[in-house]
């Protein structure tokens, strides 16, 4: 009999497939309980990540004691293409993700603290204020009159909620003593302030627990060959967390040209060989994202000569 559940997550509901059957229950803490009581303690637990939806469901099924694994949307997607599988409906779903625990390598997700959790969703917040801003600002450039006024008005307004995101931020970081160690010891790397020490925090909790290649698929940085038979197309990098990326990118501007002198070295290296600056760019984004994982998982600060 298979050990492995899954499970589809939205936000009401659960659909579940297990050793052969298939059930739909209510997305909470007590219908969870309620279930799984009949469920063999070994069973290993397929969810797909969906927001913040599938959070009840990996913290429950953590604490009651199964292995949880949360894996990327595009890896059920690609998988269910593998298997032939064209149609997609919530119970479908859920025996794909089944179908994926038995035939892939099973790791278990470790499950986001509260502090963890705020973070990335006030990150995210704080994302969203910042393209809203950047939008008002475009607008009043072309603007005049008591539309100027207006779009005024509302940047200010923006800017206001900005800085309290951003202090509240501050806040859970003093506040939890093991995301302060981890910020501190982010932020000894030449190059990498507060702010970008939080992003990596917010949205790469998996820092300090993967291997390198794993941090550097995760955060969509690694690069992918693209050959086939005779031809050799570009590496490109594709995927994962374009948060990461996009939020990355102002700071490795400066730390490569600037303020790290091994990523000083390295970006005009690779550009005076011809390489665009924004691949340079994008190579020491991967070398620093990294370096913050071997940071944390060694939980020694900087060193001059880290690899």
């Amino acid at each position: 009999m298979s050990r492995s559940v899954g499970i589809d997550v939205s936000k009401s509901k659960l659909d579940i497939c297990f050793h052969g059957k298939y059930e739909v229950i209510n997305n909470d803490e007590q219908s969870l309980q309620a279930f799984f009581k009949d469920i063999p303690s070994e069973s290993q637990i397929i969810l797909e990540a969906t927001g913040k939806y599938h959070r009840q469901a990996h913290r429950t099924l953590s604490e009651l004691g199964y292995s949880v694994m949360v894996i990327n949307p595009y890896q059920s997607r690609y998988f269910a293409r593998a298997m032939n599988v064209l149609c997609k409906t919530d119970k479908m779903d859920a025996r794909i993700l089944q179908l994926f625990g038995e035939k892939m390598p099973f790791k278990e997700s470790r499950v986001a603290t509260i502090s963890e959790q705020a973070l990335q969703e006030l990150s995210r917040h704080l994302d969203d204020l910042k393209k809203i801003k950047k939008d008002l600002e475009s607008r009043r450039r072309e603007s005049e009159g008591l539309i100027a006024d207006s779009l005024d008005a509302l940047i200010n307004g923006v800017c206001a909620e900005l800085k309290k995101s951003e202090e509240a931020l501050q806040d859970i970081i003093e506040q939890d003593e093991e995301l302060k160690r981890k910020a501190k010891l982010l932020e000894s790397i030449p190059g990498v302030g507060s702010s970008t020490a939080i992003m990596l925090l917010s949205y790469l909790k998996e820092l300090g627990s993967v291997s390198k290649r794993e941090i550097s698929a995760l955060a969509g940085l690694a690069p992918v060959n693209n050959e086939s038979g005779t031809l050799s197309g570009k590496r490109s990098i594709r995927r994962g967390r374009h948060d990461v990326r996009s939020n990355l990118y102002m700071p490795i501007v400066g730390a490569a040209t600037r303020h790290n002198p091994r990523l000083k070295e390295m970006y005009e290296r690779m550009v005076g060989r011809g390489k665009p600056p924004k691949v340079a760019l994008t190579a020491c984004m991967r070398k620093l994202v990294v370096w913050a994982n071997a940071i944390l998982e060694t939980g020694q600060p900087w060193q001059e000569n880290a690899n």
